[in-house]
């Protein structure tokens, strides 16, 4: 049995289909397109028509590949950028029309949820609390165990965002402090997940192709996130397009992905942080599975 997950980020559109043998659960394709359905938004959160025909053609084709994988269900769904969007219900009716499948627009604390589902599995032998942290083009989510439970909080405060809104910058500790809460365990295991995260350690490795099972499990220390922080904004665009690693796409707004990954770190007292390559699109189609 197959199923597919189709998910609409700010900046980027996912792809990835599952197959269930035996019982047993396994991601066998994904792909990305970096759509940033999320540009020029602007203060009145319009999602305009030419990242939207973006998507619609990169959910019109993705659809196409997962059907031709003879995906038996597929499900799409968008996060941040039409979470926020004032035109959000054209921008979900156009995506349902082009794929002829209806679009799910997820809640901050729903795609919090499916983050740490995904990212956390693999990491579970740490045998520490471990505390999920999702930076998007649009939001940030972080997921914590509290008690029986899960402490899980979105922030509209991303990459994409802070590129546009260069303003935002000023009251981002404050906004990020949010995220924390007053139960976040002390000896807690970052795991960073999201475009952000998996392209900075591509540029760490110095990986001319990208390799998820490169990634996957990778330790960044917070002296190499400040490095590439301070070394990421001190670049022109062109530099930051030459770095091996780089998605040409995402170097515009690496440099405020990373400030978010580096101020985040500081606000929680942890002096490295695990990659996780099993994000957002790992826990939707964990979740097909189970269900």
């Amino acid at each position: 049995m197959r199923k597919a997950v189709i998910d609409m980020g700010t900046n980027s559109t996912r792809l990835a289909v599952g197959e269930a043998l035996d019982g047993v659960f396994q991601m066998i394709y994904t792909e990305v397109a970096e759509t940033r359905l999320g540009e020029g938004m602007g203060d009145e959160r319009m999602i305009r028509p030419v990242p939207l025909e973006r998507n619609v053609q990169a959910v019109q084709q993705f659809a196409t590949k997962a059907k031709e994988m003879d995906v038996e269900q597929i499900r799409i769904t968008a996060t941040s950028a039409v979470r926020d969007a004032q035109n959000k219900d054209a921008v979900q009716q156009a995506i349902s029309n082009c794929a002829g499948i209806p679009m799910e627009i997820l809640p901050g604390t729903e795609e919090a949820r499916l983050s740490y589902l995904g990212a956390s599995g693999d990491f579970q032998n740490l045998n520490r609390p471990l505390a999920v942290l999702d930076i998007g083009g649009g939001s940030t989510e972080l997921v914590y165990p509290e008690q029986d439970a899960l402490h899980g909080v979105s922030v509209n405060l991303g990459a994409v965002r802070l590129l546009e809104h260069p303003e935002l910058l000023d009251t981002m500790g404050a906004t990020l402090e949010t995220l924390k809460g007053a139960s976040f365990p002390a000896n807690s295991a970052l795991i960073a997940v999201g475009g952000t995260n998996t392209c900075l350690m591509a540029i760490e490795l110095g990986l001319i192709q990208y390799d998820g099972s490169k990634i996957h499990g990778q330790v960044l220390s917070k002296a190499r996130v400040d490095y590439w922080c301070e070394t990421l904004f001190a670049m022109t665009q062109e530099e930051r397009e030459s770095i091996p690693g780089m998605k040409r796409k995402r170097a515009d707004i690496m440099p405020y992905g990373v400030l978010i990954l580096q101020k985040t770190m500081e606000l929680l007292g942890v002096s490295e942080v695990i990659i996780s390559d099993k994000g957002l699109v790992y826990g939707l189609l964990l979740e097909a599975f189970q269900s």
